[in-house]
């Protein structure tokens, strides 16, 4: 039964208020950031303040929040590009390349999805160490790169190609890195994308494991140089929501408009 006009009108309006409730909040961060704090206090909710940008040059003087920035996109860029590369790999030699220990090795990485960051932290770190790559990129990239929940969505979307495809391909001569790049990586291209987001926005709200692995401001993230900020005395925070606006929603929705383009 197709919808009625009376019940579409209502299906609009209701959206509309609840996207007038979703946006409420960041309005009001948003016009905070330009007031002074009595004006955050006691002026009205959403009525732009006397202080203009003034908030938000303060807030960069006082931390470099375009270095924070940096590292962050560089942290979440090459957990990426690890992620998929690596991933795609491993999805197909759990999909397409059994063997006696295949299965044993895929339940596996399957239980390694439940056990949290917080569990192995303390052997993770001591691993680092050894390695020499404490306070460095290496040190905050590399460890929590790959994601066994990536590897798992694109172990699916391989185990659902047609076995038919890939033995037309070796057939033809096509070794396995050839398929994988010329035949595989195509035809999952959505799911690839998918696990790009997704581990963009885990490596990009990382708090605990860069802060234990790092020491020096210079190789702080985005969110640790956010605590940093707040954490100071005399707290500002009509600045501190200048920084909320800048890390929340000018700089996130910038790079999800590139990943999703």
């Amino acid at each position: 039964m197709p919808d009625s006009p009376r019940i579409r009108l209502a299906t609009n309006v209701l959206l509309a208020l609840y996207a007038v409730v979703a946006l409420l909040p960041i309005a009001w961060m948003i016009a905070s950031s330009f007031k002074t704090d009595r004006e955050l206090l006691d002026g009205p909710l959403f009525a732009l303040g006397d202080a203009g940008f003034a908030n938000y040059v303060k807030a960069f003087a006082a931390r470099p929040f375009v270095l924070y920035l940096f590292n962050s996109i560089f942290a979440a860029l090459v957990s990426v590009a690890i992620t998929l590369v690596v991933g795609v790999c491993a999805a197909y030699a759990f999909a397409k390349l059994r063997n006696a220990w295949t299965e044993i090795l895929w339940y596996a990485i399957l239980a390694s999805i439940m056990i949290p960051l917080e569990a192995i932290v303390i052997p993770l770190f001591l691993e680092v160490h050894s390695f020499g790559w404490q306070d460095t990129y290496a040190g905050i990239v590399i460890p929590t790169a790959l994601n066994a929940a990536g590897i798992f969505i694109l172990r699916q979307a391989i185990h659902a190609i047609p076995e038919e495809l890939f033995d037309a391909s070796r057939m033809d001569g096509a070794s396995e890195p050839t398929i994988i790049w010329r035949v595989v990586v195509p035809i999952i291209r959505s799911n690839l994308m998918v696990v790009a987001v997704l581990t963009f926005s885990f490596s990009w709200n990382s708090y605990l494991w860069p802060l234990i692995v790092t020491t020096s401001d210079e190789l702080r993230t985005l969110p640790l140089g956010m605590a940093a900020f707040q954490m100071t005395l005399n707290t500002r925070y009509s600045e501190i929501m200048a920084v909320s606006v800048f890390q929340r929603y000018f700089i996130q929705s910038s790079i999800s408009s590139a990943v999703k383009g």
